[in-house]
Parts: structure tokens; sequence; C-alpha cells
């Protein structure tokens, strides 16, 4: 079931590529390379679990590669030239440098990030302790939640435009905290 399960991945793929390539996309092309791949999935969940979706989605990415490898190598190279835009990161000369809001930006990323995804590390726990975990797991968890939850938090933030927008953020994945920290419950 297994190898069956690889085949119909790479097939999967090949019928995607199939389907991506065309100058109108194909939702029936489309529709059997994400079914295929889907029963590749199944069928090899069924033959030898998460070992056999390994292996299958090993094959699937292999064909990915292989497939993107042959479009990049046979597309025409570019004949437009690179943009000369900045990202807005430096400011030009003579424009006021805001040293102010990139102070603050920074703040609100990474100080506010920290303290809110501390405060998600402690809902984490009392979640654990509400369903009746030990105490070493819910705090191992919480040690896990503090880093993850601070990474996304700060990638989100940073997409941002508005400061409202930052702290509307903040304050919204803050509110499990506040829960746990005034009731106490599962502590």
């Amino acid at each position: 079931m297994t190898w069956i399960g690889a085949v119909l991945a790479v097939a999967g793929v090949a019928l995607l590529r199939l389907a991506w390539a065309r100058p109108r996309r194909s939702r029936a092309l489309n529709g059997l390379g994400w079914s295929a791949l889907a029963t590749a999935t199944i069928l090899a969940w069924q033959g030898d679990g998460a070992w056999g979706v390994a292996l299958a989605s090993l094959f699937a990415m292999a064909a990915a590669l292989v497939l993107l490898a042959v479009a990049g190598a046979k597309s025409p190279a570019g004949r437009a030239k690179p943009s000369d835009r900045k990202t807005g990161m430096l400011p030009e000369a003579g424009e006021p440098k805001r040293i102010g809001g990139r102070v603050l930006t920074f703040l609100v990323v990474v100080l506010g990030g920290l303290v809110v995804s501390i405060g998600l590390a402690i809902a984490v726990r009392g979640v654990g302790g509400l369903l009746g975990w030990q105490e070493a797991d819910g705090n191992a968890l919480a040690f896990f939640t503090v880093p993850l939850a601070w990474a996304v938090l700060a990638s989100v933030l940073l997409m941002q435009a508005r400061r409202r927008s930052q702290i509307v953020t903040l304050a919204v994945c803050s509110a499990p905290a506040f829960l746990f920290l005034l009731t106490g419950v599962g502590t």
C-alpha cells in the first residue's frame, strides 16, 4: 500500500504541475492532482502509518523538485532590470529618520511580543492544569510555547502597517492569559 501511495503521490504532483503550467488552470486536472495526493496519503497511512506517509511525501517532494528544476532550466532568462526601489528600511538623504517610531516598533514587537508570549505560556500551563496534567508536563509545554508564540507574534506584528493593528493583535493574544492570571484557574 505504501508504494502504491508513493507512486500516486508522484502522479498527483505531476498532475498539479500539468494543471498549473497551462495558460488557464484546469480545475479538473487540479482536482485530480489534489485527489491523488489525498488518496496517496490515505494509502500510505494504511500501509505503514506515519512512516508510510513520510515515505510517500518524500517521493512527492522529490517529484516536485525535479519538475520545478526542469521548468526553471527551460524558462527564458528575464529581460527586466531588477527594481531599484527601496523597502523603506532606511531613510533617503534629507528624510527624517523617525527614530522614535523605530524604537516604538522595537518595543511593541520585541518586548510586547515577549510579554504576551509569556502570558500565552501561562495560559497553556493553566489549560494543562485543567486537563489534569502533571505539573512538569504543563511546565514543559509552557517553556516550548514561549519561543514559538514569540516568533509567530513578532512576524505578525512586523507585517502590520499600522500601530493600532499591532496593539489590537497584542490585546487579543493576551486575552487567554488574563483569564488564567485573574482567576488562578488551572494553577
